[in-house]
């Protein structure tokens, strides 16, 4: 088993990534906390991509995986929309 030890995200199509602050888990196989500060250059639609990596240097791959109806061995990059407001 594999720890996950970084978290980057990405506001750009994966075209940039950014470390974001990443919370130890509560137990070993319990979902970890993250938080990250971005900026957008303008208003509009955004994605959020967020990819981890752990303790064996493995990072999550960014192709979309076939169609899994009960969810197992999905480990793809996380994806979350979202609209965002220039400050």
């Amino acid at each position: 088993d594999h720890d996950v030890v970084s978290l980057d995200v990405s506001l750009d199509f994966g075209a940039t990534w950014l470390p974001a602050n990443l919370e130890a888990p509560a137990n070993k196989y319990a979902w970890q906390h993250w938080r990250a500060k971005m900026t957008v250059p303008q208003d509009g639609y955004y994605e959020v991509w967020a990819r981890a990596t752990d303790s064996e240097g493995v990072m999550q791959p960014a192709a979309t995986p076939g169609w899994n109806p009960k969810g197992y061995l999905n480990n793809m990059q996380h994806r979350i929309a979202v609209f965002g407001l220039s400050a």
